[in-house]
């Protein structure tokens, strides 16, 4: 049994006075005014069900015998009608000759009657009664409402994904009864859960984004060192960069359409793709082949470490991300790492101050690239995204290549020549399918700093296949790296961020 306090039977209610006579209808009228309540009269029964559909009453005084539509009538719509069957109706009566006109509308759904000499206090006692129970009734079904209304939001909870907006369930929380308070620390779990498993959401995506930035950052490391192999062995720069977005584009596209078949594009898609495939594909590739054949991939890699300065700056000026104290230091972190392996190295090297200097290029184009690609298309996924920016770029880059001359065909014998080719294609293709992905789970800032990782690998790679070496002291500047991985931290889960549970015993 539902124990709800007595409902007010003072308050104001408003009132509809249907009576074909305005002499009685205005009488009518003038006594329930005097009780405190707001009246309007109309004087038939067609005017009524119009302004009922209209206008909420608490309840109506309706006259029984009225041309055309009389209060049989009235009563019979109402009470077939879900929005209408709940407002109590008192059927006025000439009590000594209609008294079995009463009984009939009391059978069709009348709540009391009323005669048309009626009385003050028996006016005021019968519509009291009426109103109580229909307010009474009201507070009943909210009650049941917002019942149903926690069944649904543990519904929506036991479904396995949830955001505490959807629980819709502020109304019931601001009830001030025990439904109320259940209501209240409901929706406190639910929050507590919610913001629990996002912490969960950030810790994850932290240990993701930093295996993805470690794994990317190796991988696109290689490409000065094979930039640099190529130039020795007088490969064309345009014939290398074509030849490995051959590559890359076949390898992801192949792996793409075995895994989820082909991929559907729309045309928005490929505004951003030919952006994409010119900005990366072609102008990066090739620059970096070119460089490389002028400035150590040692060089090269440690000029690459402004690509996480350079991101934050374009991300905090286009808004993709906010901007925080916490990150701006957790980069310059990790920079201080990489100024340690500058300040070992020093300006050396075979390539020229100019050659340097215009290296600066290779991370500023990384940079928007790891911007662009937050807009990416979702509706592809990694791979065909990766295959068909690197078609588009071996298009683009074709009539450029036959241009100079450069499009060597490869050689059946598969030498050094095809070797560096396949390498630089095949890293490129996983590189970038974890660039993407990298984006997608901790954002554009925490991405940019694969440009430290980039940096080391580059190293790396540059003193394993080229023989080039840099003092052991330096590599002490990864323990900063880490450190500056952890401060920068992935973007956090946004209001888009739905929570999953695995709910136990559920089959």
């Amino acid at each position: 049994m539902i124990d709800l306090p007595p409902p007010d039977t003072t308050a104001e209610a408003s009132v509809l006075i249907v009576d074909d006579s305005r002499v009685s209808g205005r009488k009518l009228g003038k006594a329930v005014t005097a009780l405190g309540h707001r009246t309007q009269l109309v004087t038939g029964g067609a005017e009524a069900l119009a302004i009922l559909r209209e206008t909420t009453f608490d309840i109506v005084l309706l006259d029984i015998v009225m041309p055309e539509v009389d209060g049989y009538q009235v009563l019979s719509v109402m009470k077939a009608d879900a929005a209408l069957r709940d407002i109590p109706v008192i059927v006025i009566s000439a009590l000594d000759e209609e008294i079995d006109s009463v009984a009939r509308a009391i059978e069709l759904g009348a709540e009391d009657f009323l005669p048309k000499n009626f009385e003050p206090a028996i006016l005021k006692a019968r519509m009291n009664a009426s109103l109580a129970r229909k307010r009474f009734r009201d507070r009943e079904l909210a009650y049941f409402r917002d019942i149903d209304t926690l069944t649904r939001a543990a519904q929506v909870i036991e479904g396995g994904a949830f955001r505490p907006t959807e629980l819709a369930i502020a109304d019931v929380a601001a009830r001030n009864d025990p439904l109320g308070g259940l209501a209240k620390v409901f929706r406190s779990l639910a929050e507590e859960i919610y913001d629990r498993e996002r912490r969960a959401d950030l810790t994850v995506r932290t240990l993701r984004g930093t295996l993805l930035v470690l794994a990317a950052g190796s991988i696109f490391g290689i490409a000065p060192a094979l930039g640099r192999l190529a130039s020795a062995r007088d490969v064309p720069p345009l014939g290398l960069v074509f030849w490995s977005a051959v590559v890359a584009s076949a390898v992801c596209l192949s792996a793409s359409v075995l895994r989820r078949g082909l991929p559907r594009l729309k045309l928005r898609d490929f505004g951003f793709l030919a952006l994409w495939a010119v900005l990366l594909g072609s102008l990066y590739q090739l620059l970096t082949v070119v460089i490389a054949a002028h400035v150590e991939a040692t060089m090269i890699a440690l000029i690459g470490s402004s690509r996480g300065f350079m991101v934050f700056l374009l991300a905090a000026l286009l808004a993709l991300e906010r901007p925080s104290l916490r990150r701006f230091f957790g980069l310059g972190v990790g920079f201080a790492g990489i100024a340690v392996v500058l300040l070992m190295q020093g300006a050396g090297g075979e390539g020229e101050l100019l050659w340097q200097i215009s290296a600066l290029v290779l991370p500023f184009l990384l940079s928007l690239h790891t911007l662009l690609m937050s807009w990416r298309p979702r509706h592809i996924d990694a791979g065909a995204t990766v295959g068909l920016m690197m078609a588009l770029s071996a298009l683009f880059l074709l009539p450029f290549a036959a241009a100079q001359d450069a499009l060597f065909l490869p050689s059946a014998s598969f030498g050094q020549r095809e070797i560096i080719v396949l390498a630089l294609g095949v890293s490129t293709a996983a590189a970038l399918v974890l660039a993407l992905e990298l984006v997608a789970t901790a954002g554009p800032v925490f991405a940019s700093q694969m440009a430290y990782s980039q940096t080391l690998a580059g190293i790396a790679w540059g003193m394993l296949l080229l023989g080039e070496r840099l003092s052991p002291l330096a590599w002490g500047s990864l323990v900063l790296v880490i450190v500056g991985f952890w401060l920068v931290e992935p973007k956090r889960a946004g209001d888009d961020f739905r929570i999953t549970l695995r709910m136990r015993g559920r089959q």
